[in-house]
């Protein structure tokens, strides 16, 4: 009795300004090949591509984060993220051909080789954004700051409508050292055996920031303790800002 009425507390907490914005979300984790140089690859050609989608409105950003500390063993070291507002943009307008038309059949072929050759995609998740609560953000793809957290969640599909509105209660105000926070729900895969199926975002002015707030121990109020209890947190990942695609001005 006692947790239900907390958990409804929670929800009467105010006016959930955290709510989604409608975006859709491709999320690409990829291991590069060492020596390949994917890293120019990406600010040669597909930043090239990238922007041009977002001038012309197929999809409203797209980000490339570097895993810092990943080594030989970690399954990812990279993550792509494409956004759009409608699922099926997010492949839309993408082949090499736009962003090089005058390639002949054989160029782009080398092209293709050279590109898979310097990487390995490891998983590749598409999210429905559920929450989201930047400062003076009307709804539209936030432009990020330099550093993010990823967090994994795995909820028992009987709570993700309560929870939900739990993590947008809990996040739709002062956020206090983050610049920024979402929430992403799984869409490409859902089940007992997927290893998660919601995703919350933090986002952070620097390195330093992030890592001191994460050395804080601090006791944990009965709000966040609700939440824990609806959902696993299976693991936080750090992530550095290596490109970021908005529309031009």
């Amino acid at each position: 009795m006692k947790k239900t009425l907390l958990i409804l507390t929670l929800f009467a907490a105010g006016f959930l300004s955290a709510q989604g914005n409608g975006d859709y979300v491709n999320m690409t984790f990829v291991k590069t090949t060492p020596g390949e140089d994917y890293g120019t690859i990406l600010n040669e050609k597909w930043k090239e591509l990238a922007q041009m989608r977002v001038d012309e409105g197929t999809i409203t950003g797209w980000d490339v984060w570097w895993r810092p500390n990943a080594t030989d063993t970690d399954a990812w070291n990279m993550l792509l993220v494409t956004i759009a507002n409608h699922p099926d943009s997010l492949g839309a307008n993408a082949g090499v051909k736009k962003m090089r038309p005058n390639y002949s059949d054989m160029d782009v072929e080398i092209f293709q080789q050279k590109n898979i050759k310097a990487r390995t995609i490891v998983y590749d998740h598409t999210y429905a954004n559920k929450g989201l609560n930047f400062a003076a953000n009307q709804g539209e793809t936030p432009d990020v700051p330099q550093v993010a957290v990823i967090n994994f969640m795995k909820t028992d599909i009987t709570n993700g409508h309560a929870y939900e509105k739990a993590e947008n209660s809990l996040n739709s105000g002062d956020l206090g050292e983050r610049l920024g926070w979402g929430l992403l729900k799984r869409l490409d895969q859902i089940g007992e055996d997927v290893y998660n199926n919601y995703m919350t975002v933090d986002f952070y002015d620097s390195w330093e920031t992030m890592m001191k707030t994460r050395e804080q121990t601090v006791r944990i109020p009965k709000q966040m303790q609700s939440v824990i209890k609806m959902r696993s947190h299976l693991r936080s990942v750090p992530i550095w800002r290596a490109i970021s695609i908005r529309p031009s001005e």
